[in-house]
């Protein structure tokens, strides 16, 4: 096992998962809530979880209840049976979204609810320690201080800003994930590093670690696609991710990510999906501002520049090769997500009103908008 340090730290390697316990007593735990969703608890994973916090003396209060896009609500119910039981430790096994509820979560226990009053507000009394174990590998969550969830009251999507207390990534839990998650969770790791390279503030530690990120995801995702028991793929797909997470926490996504949130809560479609979908067009508008990035992009990517290219055509190039890799993994159209043209390009105004847009590396107007939004429907 290797251990390095950043917002969170982090245990990585194979079997790690083993140790949760031990860790989890070295935070000064004994009854902790163990966040998960109904799938994840079913599996060998939540039992080795289960058993190494057992083994090391916790007292564990179980709560299955997260769904994809966490809803505010569901929040709530995880802050109330928190103090209730009044619980000293969280550990979250699972994806984005069980991640990033345990953080929701988290601020509710020594706060009142509802969560709502603390979406992008960092003043509130500090919660217990947070463990979190991801099995999809795309989010970072373990080393954002983004908790992401859906704000039902305003129809948006919004977060809580709190950091975890320490990430356990073990390749070993990721390699029963379906092919089509791994598809968009992948997605969603390179398109952190693709937006935080371009972002409007970019700085040299985010674009160290996105380019790796990105060279990891281009050579791992289709392997791990097709073959998910590759260990070697999964471990380099959650250092992917993990890179990824830790460069947008600093420089931040934009426009693709704009775009995915405002369709994730207006049709409930995968964060990743869309995501994907978007990024062959937000890196074509992103090198209208930002070519020279964009250009590493595709190079981390394997693309040949011969170093005459327009802007232009250093998007397109770069679009292009992300399409082949979106396709060669299985990534579905807009329209085969059963959406509309009209439905898709209608969502240009609320897009404008997410919170990741105001990091759009150039200003754009509700025109331009729309046309990204016609073209990653008309383009793939």
């Amino acid at each position: 096992m290797e251990r390095y340090a950043q917002l969170s730290p982090i245990i990585f390697g194979s079997g790690s998962i083993r140790v949760v316990g031990e860790e989890v007593k070295n935070l000064g735990c004994t009854k902790v809530m163990l966040v998960s969703d109904e799938t994840i608890s079913k599996l060998d994973a939540y039992k080795n979880c289960k058993k190494s916090l057992i083994d090391q003396g916790m007292e564990i209060v179980p709560f299955n209840k997260v769904v994809a896009d966490p809803p505010d609500y569901m929040i709530n119910q995880g802050g109330e049976l928190a103090k209730a039981e009044k619980i000293d430790g969280i550990v979250a096994l699972g994806g984005g979204s069980v991640m990033d509820a345990a953080k929701a979560i988290n601020v509710l226990v020594n706060n009142p609810l509802p969560v709502n009053q603390y979406l992008g507000n960092p003043v509130y009394n500090p919660g217990v320690p947070v463990v979190v174990i991801p099995t999809t590998a795309g989010t970072g969550s373990e080393v954002t201080i983004m908790g992401v969830i859906t704000d039902t009251v305003n129809h948006i999507k919004s977060a809580v800003l709190c950091p975890a207390t320490l990430g356990v990534l073990d390749p070993e839990v990721t390699i029963d994930v379906p092919p089509s998650v791994t598809a968009y969770t992948g997605m969603d790791a390179f398109a952190h590093a693709a937006e935080a390279i371009t972002t409007k503030f970019p700085n040299p530690k985010s674009e160290v670690l996105a380019l790796e990120a990105i060279k990891k995801v281009s050579s791992y995702l289709p392997i791990a696609v097709s073959d998910g028991k590759n260990i070697k793929a999964r471990e380099e797909l959650l250092l992917a991710s993990n890179f990824a997470g830790m460069a947008f926490n600093d420089a931040l996504v934009h426009l693709g990510h704009a775009i995915s949130h405002t369709a994730g809560a207006a049709f409930h479609k995968a964060h990743g999906i869309v995501c994907a979908l978007a990024l062959p067009e937000v890196m074509k508008y992103s090198a209208s501002a930002r070519a020279d990035k964009v250009q590493l992009i595709g190079a981390a990517m394997g693309v040949s520049f011969a170093g005459d290219e327009s802007s232009e055509e250093i998007g397109e190039k770069v679009a292009e090769a992300i399409r082949q890799l979106i396709k060669k993994i299985g990534i579905p159209s807009v329209n085969e997500l059963g959406l509309s043209k009209e439905e898709f390009t209608g969502l240009a105004s609320k897009v404008m009103e997410d919170v990741c847009y105001q990091y759009v590396p150039r200003e754009l107007s509700l025109e331009e908008v729309t046309g990204i939004l016609e073209a990653i429907y008309e383009n793939y």
